[in-house]
């Protein structure tokens, strides 16, 4: 792996930790069997200073992106919503690039803003969604909202669907305490730069 000053670059404007360099990021992707391709953005040239941790993250993000059960455009509700919620800059913009790219409504991702007040959202959207207040306030799941996820999912589709909360709250709280810079070329809080209140334009409260 590339050492000394050529190995990182400084952090970016508020990062809280270097980027490596791109001939460090791909020595230390090819070191753990990931195409290098896959790991241009922030998060992953600050991550890959721990190798193997850059890699077993990128697993399950993969996994529950490209072959759960669940629908796309739930999943990315969810992550959106967990997003808004946590005030994570980061997550917000990425999945908003995510989720149009599959199709999703942009209303649809709007309106997870406040999907209490909003009548996009059907009955099971509703469950999963309280799901992921749940899980951003108290750290769990309660036995009412889960009673209201087993009516409309299935054993398999709600371990998937719990797996999408921990797993992005996992990363809201990445993003946010290492300020991970957002990808060159996007906006802060797409599509309208409208922020969570009491939320700084970084992403912290």
């Amino acid at each position: 792996m590339t050492e000394g000053k050529d190995r990182v670059r400084p952090p970016a404007d508020g990062a809280r930790l270097p980027l490596l360099s791109p001939a460090a990021a791909r020595a230390a992707a090819e070191e753990v069997g990931i195409d290098p391709a896959y790991l241009t953005q922030p998060i992953w040239t600050m991550l890959l200073a721990r190798p193997k941790y850059a890699r077993a993250l990128y697993g399950v993000l993969t996994d529950l992106l490209f072959r759960t059960t669940l629908p796309v455009r739930l999943r990315e509700l969810l992550i959106m919503r967990i997003g808004w919620t946590t005030a994570a800059e980061f997550e917000w913009a990425q999945h908003w690039e995510v989720a149009t790219r599959a199709g999703v409504d942009p209303a649809d991702l709007l309106a997870v803003r406040d999907w209490q007040g909003s009548d996009r959202f059907a009955e099971a959207d509703r469950a999963a969604l309280a799901a992921a207040d749940e899980v951003v306030e108290r750290g769990e799941v309660g036995d009412r909202s889960w009673r209201a996820l087993r009516q409309h999912f299935s054993e398999s589709e709600q371990l998937e669907l719990i797996a999408v909360l921990a797993t992005w709250h996992h990363v809201s709280v990445l993003v946010r305490s290492l300020r991970v810079p957002l990808d060159d070329g996007m906006t802060a809080w797409p599509p309208d730069g409208v922020a969570p209140k009491n939320t700084c334009r970084d992403g912290r409260k």
